[in-house]
C-alpha cells in the first residue's frame, strides 16, 4: 500500500531508522481496502507504543488518493489479545478511568545516620552526603543549594544487601526534607506506571509526574531488560531531566555493561556520569551496625551476643537486620521482659528467642560445597570433575571460577582453598590472579559468566 509506505518514510525520518525499525516498519499488513488498512502488531507493547505515538496522527492525515481518511485498524498476533489496547484504538470517546500514579515509599530507616560506610564504600558515601550537603555536625537549612547534576546519572551497582537502596534513600530523605520533589521508583514500578498510562489514555500525566522533577531515584534498573516500550519512556525522560538539569541516581546490582537486553544508546547514558560499586559490610562494619541499633532499642546487648549474630548471620546485612529486628520485636512482645528499665539480652535468651532463624541460616549459608556444586551445574559438568584431577579446558577453567567464588564470597585463605581442592595453596592463588586477570581485562565471557553463576548463589541464601 503505497499511502502506508509514504507515511512509514515520513515516520523515519522524525523518529530516527533505529526507533522507526523496532516499532513501526515490521507491522504486517495482514490486507487493505481504499478506505481500511488491517495491521497486526508482534505483541502488545508495538500495539500501545502505535497507539501513543502513531494513532494521532494517522487520525488526521493518513488519506488515500482521493483525499479520504484511512482508517488503520490494528490487532496483535499473540492469542490472547490486550483488551485494553483494542479499547484505546476506539475513534469514539468513552469514560476515561481515573489515573493516579502511586510511588514507592522511603523506608524511615534509612537516613545518613543509619548507614553504616565501610572504607570499600567510602566513594559513594561521601558522593551522595555532598550531592545531599549532609553533614551530621550541622542541621539541615531549608533553601539550601544543592550540586545538582554535578554528576549525572550517579551509577551505584552491587550485589542485594550491600546498601546501595540505603544509600540512595537517605540521599531522598535529605532532599525532600530541603524542599525538592525527588521520587523514588523500582523498575518494576516504572514499567507498571509506563503501562497504564498508554493503556489508560495518560502519557501526558505520566510525563508531568516524572519529567518535572528534581530527582529521580531508579531502583533494580537491570529489570528493564527487554521491555521496549519501558526503555523508550526512559530514554527521553533521562533527557528530559539531563537537560534541565536535574539529577538522576541508577542502583543495580551489575555495571552498565553488564546490563543485558538494554538499547545501547540508554547503557551510554548510563554511563555518562559517575558510577561506582557498593561491597558487603565487612565483620568490623556489621559489629558498628548492630552497636548502633543497639542503642536505639530498650534492650543492652553484652559484646558476647553482638559477636555471635556477627557470626552466625554473617552471608549478608540484610539477613542481619532482620536477625537483630526480630529479637527485638519478639523481647518486647514477651511480658516476661517487659519492664521500666533496660534488659540484658543473654546468649541463651538469643538462641532461645531465634530458635527458627538460626536453624534458617545454617541452611541457608553459603559453604565451599554450595559454590562448586552451583558452578558445576552452570558449566553443566559434576563437582567431582571440578575437584578431580582433569586439566581438560572442560574442568579447569570451572575449577577456577569455583576457585575465584570461594575466595571472593567466602573470604578463605589459600592455604584452606588448597586443602578444600586438593591443590596446593599456590595452585589456588594462580588460579584465583587468572580469573582476576580475565575480569580487570574486561574479558565480557568470563564476566558474565561469574555474575550468572553470583545471582545463582544469592537465590540460594
Amino acid at each position: 500500500m503505497q499511502a502506508w509506505n509514504t507515511l512509514c518514510q515520513e515516520q523515519e525520518r522524525l523518529l530516527g531508522k533505529e526507533t522507526a525499525n523496532k516499532w513501526l516498519n515490521n507491522l504486517k499488513i495482514l490486507h487493505f481496502d481504499a478506505c481500511n488498512l488491517y495491521l497486526e502488531a508482534k505483541d502488545s507493547f508495538q500495539a500501545l507504543w502505535f497507539e501513543e505515538h502513531i494513532r494521532p496522527y494517522i487520525k488526521k492525515n493518513f488519506k488515500n488518493n482521493n483525499s479520504k481518511i484511512i482508517r488503520v485498524h490494528l490487532s496483535i498476533s499473540e492469542a490472547q489479545k490486550d483488551r485494553s489496547t483494542n479499547a484505546a484504538s476506539k475513534t469514539t470517546k468513552s469514560v476515561v478511568p481515573t489515573f493516579q500514579l502511586s510511588f514507592d515509599e522511603l523506608n524511615p530507616e534509612y537516613t545518613f545516620e543509619h548507614f553504616i560506610p565501610s572504607k570499600a564504600n567510602q566513594l559513594p558515601y561521601r558522593l551522595l552526603c555532598e550531592l545531599a550537603d549532609f553533614n551530621p555536625d550541622e542541621p539541615l537549612k531549608k533553601g539550601e543549594k544543592f550540586k545538582l547534576g554535578m554528576f549525572n546519572p550517579i551509577y551505584l551497582f552491587g550485589e542485594s544487601g550491600c546498601g546501595k537502596t540505603h544509600l540512595a534513600m537517605a540521599c531522598a530523605h535529605r532532599l525532600r526534607q530541603a524542599g525538592l520533589k525527588v521520587v523514588y521508583a523500582r523498575a518494576e514500578t516504572f514499567t507498571s506506571h509506563v503501562v497504564r498510562a498508554i493503556r489508560l489514555g495518560h502519557m501526558k500525566a505520566f510525563r508531568k509526574a516524572y519529567r518535572e522533577l528534581d530527582v529521580l531515584i531508579l531502583d533494580n534498573a537491570q529489570v528493564l531488560s527487554r521491555k521496549n516500550a519501558t526503555q523508550e519512556e526512559l530514554f527521553h525522560t533521562f533527557n528530559t531531566l539531563h537537560n534541565n538539569g536535574k539529577q538522576i541516581i541508577l542502583l543495580a546490582d551489575c555495571s552498565p555493561p553488564e546490563l543485558q537486553s538494554i538499547e545501547p544508546r540508554l547503557v551510554s547514558r548510563f554511563e555518562w556520569g559517575l558510577s561506582t560499586s557498593l561491597k558487603m559490610l565487612g565483620k568490623d562494619e556489621m559489629k558498628e551496625l548492630i552497636k548502633l541499633r543497639a542503642q536505639e532499642s530498650d534492650f543492652i546487648f553484652p559484646q558476647d551476643v553482638i559477636d555471635f549474630l556477627i557470626e552466625v548471620f554473617s552471608s549478608s546485612t540484610k539477613s542481619l537486620v532482620k536477625a537483630f529486628e526480630a529479637l527485638h520485636v519478639r523481647l518486647f512482645l514477651n511480658k516476661k521482659t517487659k519492664t521500666t528499665q533496660a534488659s540484658v539480652i543473654t546468649l541463651e535468651l538469643l538462641k532461645r528467642t531465634l530458635r527458627d532463624l538460626l536453624d534458617q541460616e545454617k541452611q541457608d549459608t553459603l559453604t565451599p560445597e554450595k559454590i562448586i556444586q552451583t558452578v558445576a551445574d552452570f558449566y553443566g559438568i559434576k563437582s567431582e570433575d571440578i575437584l578431580g584431577k582433569s586439566q581438560s579446558r572442560e574442568c579447569a577453567s570451572p575449577r577456577q571460577v569455583a576457585m575465584h567464588l570461594c575466595r571472593l564470597k567466602l573470604k578463605l585463605p589459600f592455604m584452606k582453598l588448597g586443602n578444600i581442592f586438593s591443590r596446593d595453596h599456590s595452585t589456588v592463588m594462580t588460579s584465583v590472579k587468572q580469573i582476576q586477570k580475565h575480569l580487570d581485562s574486561k574479558d565480557s565471557e568470563t564476566a558474565q559468566s561469574i555474575n550468572l553463576i553470583q545471582k545463582k548463589l544469592s537465590k540460594k541464601t
